[in-house]
């Protein structure tokens, strides 16, 4: 008798660094299923609503909204939201009857992961940052497996559940650093790729426009600098007698201009830090002062200490500190070898084809049959509940 194929939701969005993940685990898990069904959960504004059909998987919308600091008039329409979103959810599962729900994150991933636990459907999560966002945090305990993107993230969830996989890269990325030339840690000419995320980091902006006429006397250096759209026109403008700079509001091919760097020089958010090892690239990592329980500092942090970053403050990211930092890099060849050698060992390529794997052995074992999850030394639990 022919077997029914495995249906599998994906809810999170929001940002990129809750929609690629999810993208990247769909991508294996119809290499390792072909005849699987996937389906996008998430909301009309964030940017799973144009990323997740330009993919080509179905996306059902949701209503949802974040709550942290809100005041009580926001937080009355956060519960309203919830409430309908949990509904609406609850009937798209009953319509879809996906036998396996994973959430990536955000606020997005909320409606679906509430009506899938009251519906006992099982359900995992995917937990990018070193510090987990409260909505992980919120429903960890709930969840049938965590796959964490960083080690230390454990410690806030159930430990029999957790396993280490590392955040989960789109196969675009893994191919093309595989297929990466090695580093460049004579005296060839540099090229250095800086870069702020879809909106840009209005103080890597900053810092170039004071630095760049320093920069265009560096004449066996180059760089690309992506600015988002608000600081273009005022980066442009300071670079405009700079032959060697590069400035543009957006990278369409990341993979392609990470390969190109020798240094890259951005913030600290999960996903980039994920696609930069992946790519085994030294990196001068400014984090985000103001993400969610300043997450960014702790997930550069793991970069330092693995050998593969430095950390500059935002606070102390001045034209000079970074061009002094990154003059201080690019002299020193041996260093970034070493510093790009640290990135690729810290890679977790095959994390979306780990996870995948295990979505599937869950949906065929619903029942809580044993599941492969990491154990910690001396333990004696090695089974999801």
């Amino acid at each position: 008798m022919k077997r029914s194929p495995v249906r599998i939701l994906i809810t999170g969005g929001g940002t990129g660094g809750h929609v690629y993940p999810g993208l990247a685990v769909a991508e294996s898990l119809t290499r390792l299923a072909p005849e699987a069904e996937i389906v996008f959960a998430g909301t009309a504004r964030g940017l799973e609503a144009r990323i997740v059909p330009a993919a080509g998987y179905p996306l059902l919308i949701l209503p949802a909204s974040g709550f942290r600091g809100l005041g009580v008039p926001a937080r009355l329409a956060f519960m309203g939201n919830l409430i309908g979103g949990v509904a609406k959810a609850s009937l798209a599962l009953l319509r879809h009857r996906p036998q396996v729900v994973l959430g990536t994150g955000g606020y997005a991933s909320v409606p679906a992961l509430v009506a899938a636990i009251m519906l006992g459907i099982p359900c995992a999560m995917q937990e990018q940052n070193s510090i987990p966002g409260s909505t992980n945090r919120l429903l960890g305990k709930r969840m049938r497996k965590i796959y964490l993107g960083f080690d230390g993230a454990r410690r806030f969830f159930p430990q029999v559940r957790c396993r280490f996989t590392g955040n989960p890269v789109r196969a675009a990325v893994v191919a093309s650093a595989q297929a990466a030339p090695a580093e460049n840690s004579g005296d060839e000419d540099r090229h250095v790729l800086l870069f702020g995320g879809s909106r840009g980091a209005r103080t890597l902006n900053r810092a170039v426009m004071g630095a760049a006429a320093t920069w265009a006397a560096w004449n066996r250096c180059t760089f690309l600098v992506q600015t988002g759209p608000e600081d273009l026109a005022d980066v442009t403008r300071a670079c405009a007698e700079a032959d060697n700079i590069t400035v543009t509001p957006y990278i369409e091919d990341m993979a392609s201009e990470l390969l190109r760097a020798d240094l890259v020089v951005c913030r600290a958010g999960a996903m980039t830090l994920a696609e930069i090892q992946c790519a085994g690239k030294p990196a001068l990592l400014v984090p985000f002062p103001h993400a969610t329980d300043d997450h960014q500092t702790h997930n550069a942090a793991a970069c330092v200490d693995g050998g593969a970053a430095v950390l500059i403050a935002d606070a102390a990211c001045t034209p000079d500190e970074l061009t002094r930092r990154v003059d201080e890099i690019l002299r020193d060849g041996p260093q970034l070898a070493r510093m790009g050698s640290a990135a690729r060992a810290m890679a977790r390529p095959e994390a979306a084809a780990h996870i995948a794997a295990d979505l599937l052995a869950l949906a065929e074992h619903p029942a809580g049959k044993p599941l492969h999850v990491d154990q910690d030394p001396g333990s004696e639990e090695g089974h999801v509940r």
